[in-house]
């Protein structure tokens, strides 16, 4: 959700799922994709669409909380290219199809799992798993099925930011300990942050500055290794962002004094 990307997809034919190895950010993992915005029931301020056919971008951000507006860097990727697009597309299209052909509905996640399962079957082995650098666990079956794939294959780690706090919340006793959630500060749920700190201890705020971090006492993450942790942590606003908006102005203002500005190489 929060990363703005150079997607370099393995091109897998099929009904597989199609997963990516590596970005501009992270490396030496395999990540997982679905379009941004459309699987994203709970998002507040970053709320961002790339039109599946022309990647024309739509912003529809819900003044839900206390934190800066920003574009999903997600999104922005969509809008670029239309390789990422497809794949994001294709990835959604196969798991609603698995769910809307299962038998038991409430069983539809164990189907869910052995599809992704045995779509990372197919890609070298990696040691992290990166769900949803786009997109975000749209329904409960689909949280429940990364769990399971997550506990079948313990020796690995999952994680992922969301901003789906109420299924979180649904599942937390059901988290296997390979599954690392870390709540995305700016959604429609914030107030379940305040309401239950023992489930959402890992918390991520965008912020548009270091000095903002420093302010709210939290330290900067630029390689998810923070998604591990136990406490909250800042992630600072980057690529493409509506021109003339404070988000954009903040990263022209870094720009201009040589400082991090995004992970494009």
């Amino acid at each position: 959700i929060l990363v703005s990307i150079q997607f370099k997809p393995m091109t897998i034919m099929g009904d597989t799922l199609k997963f990516s190895l590596e970005n501009a950010k992270l490396d030496k993992r395999l990540i997982f994709n679905i379009p941004a915005g459309y699987t994203c029931p709970r998002a507040g301020v970053c709320r961002t669409f790339a039109n599946k056919d022309t990647g024309e971008i739509t912003d529809n951000p819900t003044g839900c909380s206390d934190s800066p507006n920003y574009r999903c860097f997600a999104a922005m990727a969509e809008a670029r290219f239309p390789s990422v697009r497809k794949a994001r597309w294709h990835n959604q299209h196969l798991i609603r199809q698995v769910r809307d052909t299962a038998e038991d509905t409430t069983k539809s996640y164990i189907d869910i799992a052995n599809l992704i399962s045995k779509s990372m079957d197919a890609y070298p082995y990696r040691d992290l798993i990166r769900i949803h650098e786009s997109g975000d666990f749209w329904f409960e079956f689909y949280m429940k099925a990364w769990m399971r794939v997550a506990r079948e294959r313990s020796e690995q780690k999952f994680y992922a930011y969301t901003k789906c706090l109420d299924i979180w919340y649904q599942l937390h006793n059901e988290i296997p300990d390979n599954f690392y959630l870390t709540a995305s500060y700016g959604g429609q749920l914030d107030h379940m942050l305040i309401k239950h700190p023992d489930v959402y201890k890992r918390i991520a705020y965008v912020v548009y500055t270091e000095e903002e971090a420093e302010k709210l006492g939290l330290e900067i993450d630029h390689d998810d290794s923070h998604c591990f942790g136990d406490k909250p942590f800042a992630l600072l606003v980057h690529g493409s962002q509506e021109a003339g908006s404070e988000a954009a102005q903040a990263i022209a203002q870094r720009r201009k004094e040589g400082r991090f500005t995004g992970y494009g190489k």
